[in-house]
């Protein structure tokens, strides 16, 4: 038996008692993710089982599939996402290994069939680099088609794909008078990033669009979103940056900001990286500072403020889904977007929250298997349609 096993009994009997502290847990994790320590792991199981109802509702997990995908894979997660508070990522992941190891040994108290996951043979690839660019004149062009260089010219700009393959406005006669209106749009399973005429930095998630001019004149830069957006803004006291959108109007100097605007989700929410910002919804304004999350939803007035992990909302852009609490439906609407498919419900909805890190990279397959062997809950593709329904007992 390894050394500190005194201590790993305590940090579990802190877990299960939920009054575990961030370090803590991250501490723990560091033993979990050990081979050695897992004897000590199936003894305290052991005596959990005789303490734990045969009638309790608990996650049923595959513990092997969830150590070998999020413990063993936590290095080379780390790599894709360097920007990430570390600390806090291994407290999500080892939320996930630690609820799977204990569901694990209950539900095989519990003798619980476990469900085939149909899914492998009907895989879906994630989604890529995908947007149309809509010109003035009503032509488009397909990006993720466009070859490197200069795509065409729109009044006083020069519109590139640049050779990391993104879209970038560079204004080169400042004596053109003329103006246009142009369109950025992803699709499902789509993102984009854009440079805009000033400078800005405009990342665009699946499903979402940005509108904006060639050119920015007069007194404001002004643009318009819909979905979600994230928005590096280029420094310029004498002209505000203004996001407009059907929900709420966002105002700012220069600053780092993420919209979330999808009008199929349950609230539209605004978060402040960096800088400040002024949100106005319905008539009602407020200021956020750094750090800071607005919340709203289109038939109210009302906005609530709340401090979160900025880090966790952009993280889309770095290539990762971040799930804090999410139900099934949370998830399975990014998952929508992101593989363009349909998710239908049979049966019961499963009142279960996720947490996690997982790649957006990753085939559907792979992140269903992690989705199921995380909760009661299991899927089945049929053609782009994904079906979602609790585990039978």
């Amino acid at each position: 038996m390894p050394e500190n096993n005194d201590r790993i009994n305590d940090l579990l009997d802190q877990y299960v008692n939920k009054t575990i502290t961030e370090e803590d847990f991250a501490e723990l994790f560091n033993y979990i993710s050990k081979e050695e320590y897992k004897p000590l792991l199936d003894d305290y199981m052991k005596k959990l089982d005789k303490v734990t109802s045969p009638d309790a509702d608990v996650h049923h997990v595959d513990w092997n599939y969830m150590y070998q995908n999020i413990v063993v894979d936590k290095k080379e997660r780390s790599k894709t996402a360097i920007i990430i508070s570390l600390a806090k990522k291994l407290t999500i992941a080892a939320s996930l290994v630690i609820v799977g190891y204990l569901g694990y040994h209950i539900y095989n108290k519990q003798k619980v069939p476990q469900p085939t996951v149909q899914i492998v043979k009907k895989d879906l690839l994630p989604g890529g680099d995908k947007a149309i660019l809509k010109l003035a004149d009503g032509s488009e062009i397909i990006l993720n088609d466009a070859q490197k260089g200069t795509l065409t010219r729109q009044g006083a700009s020069n519109i590139n794909k640049s050779d990391e393959g993104f879209i970038e406005y560079a204004v080169n006669d400042k004596g053109e008078q003329n103006v246009y209106t142009n369109t950025l749009s992803t699709p499902r399973g789509g993102q984009y990033r854009l440079m805009l005429p000033d400078k800005s930095l405009v990342w665009l998630n699946a499903e979402s669009s940005i509108t904006f001019p060639t050119a920015f004149v007069g007194s404001q830069r002004k643009v318009m979103v819909t979905g979600e957006v994230y928005f590096e803004v280029s420094k310029d006291r004498t002209k505000p940056f203004v996001v407009e959108s059907e929900q709420a109007n966002v105002a700012v100097l220069g600053t780092h900001f993420n919209v979330n605007l999808y009008p199929n989700e349950e609230n539209a929410a605004v978060t402040l990286l960096e800088g400040s910002i002024k949100l106005n919804h319905n008539n009602v304004s407020k200021i956020l500072v750094p750090g800071q999350q607005a919340v709203f939803d289109a038939n109210s007035s009302r906005i609530l403020l709340r401090n979160v992990d900025v880090d966790n909302v952009v993280d889309w852009k770095n290539g990762l889904f971040i799930f804090e609490d999410a139900s099934i439906k949370d998830v399975m609407r990014q998952v929508e977007r992101w593989y363009n498919v349909e998710v239908k419900y049979v049966g019961k909805t499963p009142s279960i929250k996720f947490n996690g890190v997982v790649s957006r990279n990753n085939n559907v397959s792979k992140l269903l298997k992690l989705l199921q062997a995380a909760g009661n809950v299991e899927f089945n593709i049929n053609n782009k349609t994904i079906e979602v329904k609790p585990i039978s007992k």
